[in-house]
């Protein structure tokens, strides 16, 4: 099976600091799961990221720079990353498409993982890029919530579950919630546009926990599932 695992920021991070039990837990899960098809890891930059941005917005640098900035956030967790997977993953994180597609034809059985490769650019972008490359089954997106809700359930402990939702009604349910940073955040609308050209079915899950990640590696289930 051919998949695209999408690591949240928010796990990575917890209150700023590492989270070393979830990532630990994660690379269990990603060593026990692989198959030795082609698998690409793509992971976020969280809350430390947006607080680079926010500084060096402060400091008067330009946006362009401050993307680059994020981005290289990105790449130091997913090097943090793929040190735990061992020699399950190459120890070369991609930094553009043509790297990407480079790895993924001389793995060798080992998964890529990567995190952003151009300012302005989401990770979920990159994880879309990367599902095309590799033709994948399916995008895994683990998060710190159950799945995709109807609203922040953070906020609002009454809001729903969404359990199976197509790409339009996903594509309606963001025109309703503001996508800013610091706000409920399901996926960037450039993200879905490249993630519809694929026609790839995507997977929420809590990234915290590990069965319902294993289910949805194996397609078998998630919190929610969103196709075509």
């Amino acid at each position: 099976m051919r998949i695209v695992l999408k690591i949240g920021g928010h796990l990575v991070f917890h209150k700023d600091k590492i989270d070393t039990e979830t990532l630990s837990a994660i690379a269990a899960t990603i060593e026990e799961s692989y198959d030795g098809d082609r698998w690409v890891v793509v992971v976020g930059g969280g809350g430390v990221a947006r607080n680079y941005v926010k500084a060096a917005r402060e400091l008067g640098i330009d946006e362009t720079t401050c993307d680059s900035i994020a981005v290289y956030v990105t790449r130091v967790n997913a090097y943090l990353l793929s040190s735990l997977l061992n020699d399950k993953a190459i120890q070369k994180i991609p930094t553009t498409l043509e790297e990407l597609k480079t790895l993924t034809s001389t793995a060798n059985g080992k998964i890529i993982v990567t995190g952003g490769m151009q300012p302005g650019q989401s990770t979920i972008a990159v994880s879309a890029l990367a599902a095309s490359t590799i033709k994948a089954e399916r995008i895994i997106i683990a998060t710190d919530v159950e799945g995709i809700y109807t609203e922040d359930p953070k906020k609002n402990p009454k809001a729903k579950l969404l359990q199976k939702i197509t790409y339009q009604q996903l594509e309606e349910l963001l025109n309703k919630i503001p996508q800013k940073a610091g706000e409920y955040q399901i996926i960037d609308t450039v993200g879905l546009t490249m993630i519809k050209r694929t026609k790839t079915p995507i997977y929420y899950v809590n990234g915290r926990n590990q069965e319902i990640l294993k289910q949805a590696i194996q397609g078998v289930k998630a919190g929610t599932i969103v196709t075509p």
